[in-house]
């Protein structure tokens, strides 16, 4: 199902309540917005919009409504007719009616990758003031790359066409064998399933791309012959991006399989965003984290920012402690087990978030956009690792494990970020606050 996240929706048909209920089942919390609906209290955090839209004037009207909620800069998604122009207002666009479910996952999809240039943004400002001005990221201008996979069908012609016009690379694979040699030689930014009368080995390429780390975040879209409620929760249970019905035309194809293309390629410029802020002004060299005083530093500008509802974030505690009596390993494998638990911690945390050493035994981490549920699966992920995880002593018969500590920390109006950290660091004392013991 996903975490919970807030969402306004815009619609002159009765219809969006329809939709706001089924959407709500799906843990979006939604906010109905009518053309004359007067302005809501601001401080408020909206992940994204829905437009239900007839006719290119409901845009309009529905970014107006949306700008009397928000000073945000919202994901829009709009979901309309077939030949309804996309808009450069917004950021993705849905055939009508589209099931709730995929409505649900492209909205989490744009949420993600808003935040993550937002946070982008905000650590730049940041690691310009350890480093020598903002770090430069040279923007890739490369032509979209999209990998078909299915029979050399009228489908695949047509859809051939219509990218290569458009300036698309287009590469085809007649067999999955082929198709997971091609995406282990090169990166692609979408995958096209042709799912007629395949619908199974699709799914099973779909599900084997998200379970790869290099291969997760790649759209993929699927070619239906059919679509039922079924077959849409089944498909994106199983990471389907979009799914493009046969009625779909030319110019559909293309401007849907493009968006992904486009978004695909702007995670990949936010993803390098933040690796360029891992200077090494601003890291710790033994652990790989960023060190405590550049944390201190982005938790104040996050701080700032969300004073002023441009984000939220939350704070997690973790300390990490040392078996006692025989079990106790020397002071040397100590330290190295530490180190090796700020490397695991790194490749937990994901690309958006940052964590720092503050003593030799506790780090924090900050989670942008993250409720209290995500910070406990946070920190119960991190558990989970670390109790199947041996540490070597100076025996290596017998290796030790680590006990784990974790405390959520939610942000205080008005709190300065070093009394954060002091809350954070008393939070750990209390005895509840045990996750695991590895």
């Amino acid at each position: 199902m996903g975490r919970s996240l807030d969402v306004l929706i815009f619609g002159l048909s009765g219809r969006v309540d329809g939709l706001a209920e089924q959407l709500g089942r799906l843990a979006l919390n939604c906010r109905i917005v009518r053309a004359d609906s007067p302005p809501a209290r601001r401080h408020h955090y909206w992940a994204g919009g829905v437009i239900l839209a007839e006719c290119e004037n409901d845009i309009d009207d529905g970014l107006r409504a949306f700008a009397r909620f928000s000073d945000q800069a919202l994901p829009v998604l709009v979901v309309g007719p077939a030949g309804l122009a996309p808009r450069d207002t917004v950021d993705a666009w849905l055939r009508d009616p589209a099931p709730a479910v995929q409505i649900a996952a492209r909205l989490r999809a744009l949420f993600r990758l808003h935040a993550m240039e937002i946070v982008a943004a905000r650590r730049a400002e940041v690691t310009a003031l350890y480093g020598r001005g903002r770090p430069q990221v040279e923007r890739q201008d490369t032509p979209p790359s999209v990998l078909y996979v299915g029979d050399a069908s009228p489908r695949f012609m047509g859809l051939q066409h219509v990218l290569e016009q458009a300036g698309a690379d287009v590469v085809a694979a007649f067999s999955s064998y082929s198709a997971f040699d091609y995406l282990h030689e090169r990166p692609f930014d979408a995958v096209v399933l042709n799912a007629t009368g395949k619908r199974e080995i699709a799914f099973t390429i779909s599900s084997a791309m998200r379970r790869n780390a290099r291969l997760y975040h790649t759209p993929v879209v699927l070619l239906a012959d059919r679509v039922d409620t079924q077959t849409s929760d089944e498909a994106f249970a199983r990471g389907v991006s979009d799914i493009l019905v046969p009625s779909a035309g030319d110019a559909e194809l293309r401007e849907r399989i493009l968006t992904l293309t486009e978004e695909r390629k702007r995670r990949r410029q936010a993803k390098a965003a933040l690796d360029a802020c891992r200077d090494p002004r601003t890291l710790d060299i033994e652990t790989g984290l960023f060190n405590s005083g550049f944390l201190v530093s982005h938790i104040q500008d996050l701080l700032n920012v969300s004073a002023r509802d441009e984000l939220s974030f939350a704070l997690i505690a973790l300390q990490i402690m040392l078996p006692d009596g025989r079990e106790r390993p020397d002071d040397a494998s100590a330290e190295k087990a530490r180190r090796q638990f700020a490397a695991m911690l790194r490749h937990l945390l994901r690309t958006e978030d940052a964590a720092a050493r503050f003593s030799s035994d506790v780090f924090l981490a900050v989670l942008p956009f993250t409720d209290a549920p995500g910070i406990d699966c946070v920190a119960a992920r991190i558990a989970a690792i670390a109790e199947c995880t041996a540490f070597e002593s100076e025996d290596p018969l017998h290796p030790f494990r680590l006990t784990v500590r974790a405390a959520p920390v939610p942000v205080r109006t008005g709190e300065t970020a070093e009394a954060l950290v002091e809350r954070a660091m008393r939070a750990l004392q209390s005895p509840a606050q045990i996750v695991a013991q590895a």
